[in-house]
């Protein structure tokens, strides 16, 4: 049986009450008393500072994480889309010239002339019509095969570990970036917020920011809530009042809570001042959202990081007609939004990831949907990304148990190169943010990279750098082993085609130099990947004619 979202479109008070739930209780004449409603707030006892809220930037004027943006000369942004429901990647990203992708999705599977390609072997979804023009614009990234060891297939538990960086079997119970931002300033509850750090928009990611004792965000389960903030600088509606016990409690809270948001001037001069250049196709939904995110940083808001939502992932039935729609409103709502960040050069400073809890099985029911399956694609947007295709196209007849797909990307690894690569945070930030040793994955474009220090090797295998680099026609794949194993070296080219297996094969313990001859191949950027038996390294190769 599939579990469902355990998220709501209700303002949160958490301990699992919600506004409309605390109404519905008023109206029923049930007494709960104040030091219960604040608990469930998470508010302290005197009321005097908001649990969910965040903390002033300036109180975190000394993190590395802002320091590193500070480094950089720039407020880099990142912006979070999730797929909630598990996103069907074969159906997303599709193996149209492999003949067994057609035998096991008889009726489901995209049509080969209606397929959008990206390279001989791959093409989008024929919806995903902005996104492939993105991607002929070098400023989209597809990474295939996104996963992690010992996948869940419960969207709860699977959720959790990628909003957590965290195994599906101990999930921790503070996010990736709520833990960072707890461990560096535990006394940011009792600093005066002036605006937030880290803002959500729509459901999904409860954990995201979650620190040891409260969030380190602001969240907006919808759109509507986020206008009245915007608009009056309060969230809930104290005219509400029941002639009751619990009324007067209600409205006792909800007070309390509007007066503890410190972020309506700064949210309000943001709306003010940003504006859209471009239209968007809705002003609901993840388009509403991205539009609002878009006035926000152009209204120079402040804040570094951003989530939002699109759900119905979830497809076990009746998929066609559905994921269409979805993907039709994804590539719609992410086209306007780089659109319009390019159109005075805010592309450059924003990356966008979509991200979602898991893929589907590889074989059709027989409901004509899909079930809950591991590894996926994921897509990566920005002036800044390398672009191209990377990483390995999962094989539809080698197989996970179980009949799912392998991956070859641990999405832990993407999120260190996002920290280290993008903000700039060194090695040890990295490693005290996310444990665990994953393979950097290189998505941005080198002029970007802000920490060039180089990552650490794991003990096994040690990748030296190549030279020359950049090259004209050969150069050296330079490597260290610390034991005999197989290694093998490929090439690919940005489209993801393999051009280039330079060694495959058993080799001896210690310093080995393999040449790469580029023959005939035109200039541009390449990927080596070096893969032994428990380590998977890239480096980029520059080859100048």
């Amino acid at each position: 049986m599939c579990d469902h979202d355990h998220t709501s479109g209700n303002v949160q008070l958490g301990a699992g009450i919600s506004l409309e739930d605390g109404e519905k209780h008023a109206q029923a004449h049930v007494t709960w008393s104040r030091r219960q409603f604040l608990q469930g707030l998470g508010l302290a006892t005197t009321g005097s500072a908001f649990g969910f809220g965040a903390s002033t930037v300036r109180a975190f004027s000394t993190s590395p994480l802002l320091q590193s943006l500070s480094r950089s000369g720039t407020d880099r942004i990142l912006v979070l889309v999730q797929l909630s429901g598990g996103n069907d990647g074969l159906n997303t990203v599709v193996p149209y010239t492999d003949p067994e992708y057609y035998r096991i999705r008889p009726s489901i599977g995209i049509p080969e002339n209606s397929v959008l390609p990206l390279s001989a072997e791959l093409g989008l979804h024929p919806s995903l019509v902005s996104f492939e023009r993105l991607y002929q614009d070098g400023v989209m990234q597809v990474l295939r095969g996104v996963g992690y060891e010992d996948p869940s297939l419960s969207h709860f538990s699977s959720t959790d570990a990628w909003l957590t960086a965290d195994s599906a079997k101990n999930i921790d119970s503070t996010g990736w970036l709520g833990r960072y931002l707890t461990q560096e300033y535990p006394e940011f509850i009792s600093t005066n917020p002036t605006y937030p750090l880290a803002l959500q928009l729509g459901n999904g990611a409860p954990l995201l920011f979650q620190g040891s004792a409260s969030r380190m965000g602001i969240a907006f389960p919808n759109l509507a809530l986020l206008n009245r903030f915007a608009a009056d600088g309060a969230i809930f509606d104290e005219s509400f009042a029941p002639s009751t016990s619990f009324g007067s409690e209600l409205s006792f809270v909800k007070s309390v809570a509007n007066d503890s948001f410190q972020f309506a001037e700064s949210i309000q001069a943001a709306a003010n001042k940003g504006s859209n250049l471009v239209e968007y196709p809705s002003n609901l939904g993840l388009s509403g959202n991205l539009a609002v995110t878009a006035k926000l940083i152009r209204g120079r808001l402040g804040t570094n990081i951003y989530h939002l939502n699109l759900g119905g992932f979830d497809t076990h039935s009746n998929q066609l007609n559905r994921h269409q729609s979805l993907m039709q409103q994804l590539s719609d709502a992410i086209g306007a939004f780089m659109d319009d960040l390019k159109a005075d050069g805010w592309d450059k400073e924003v990356l966008v990831m979509t991200f979602s809890e898991f893929g589907r099985r590889i074989y059709q029911n027989g409901s004509g949907g899909t079930d809950h399956g591991t590894s996926a694609p994921l897509f990566m947007f920005g002036g800044g990304v390398a672009g191209g295709l990377i990483g390995q196209q999962p094989s539809l007849t080698q197989l996970e148990p179980g009949g799912n797909l392998s991956y070859n990307i641990d999405f832990r690894g993407l999120y260190a190169s996002i920290l280290k690569d993008w903000f700039g945070l060194s090695e040890s930030e990295v490693t005290s943010l996310i444990t665990g040793s994953f393979t950097p994955v290189p998505i941005l474009d080198s002029s970007f990279v802000t920490n060039t220090e180089p990552w650490a090797v794991p003990e096994s295998v040690r990748l030296l750098t190549n030279y020359p680099n950049p090259f004209r026609d050969r150069t050296m794949i330079d490597f260290e082993l610390e034991r005999g194993q197989s290694v093998r070296i490929d090439v690919f080219d940005v489209a993801g085609k393999n051009v280039a297996t330079l060694v495959n094969r058993p080799l001896q313990p210690g310093r080995h130099q393999i040449p790469f001859e580029a023959g005939s191949l035109r200039s541009g950027t390449y990927f080596m990947r070096l893969t032994t038996e428990k380590d998977v390294q890239t480096r980029s190769l520059s080859l100048v004619r």
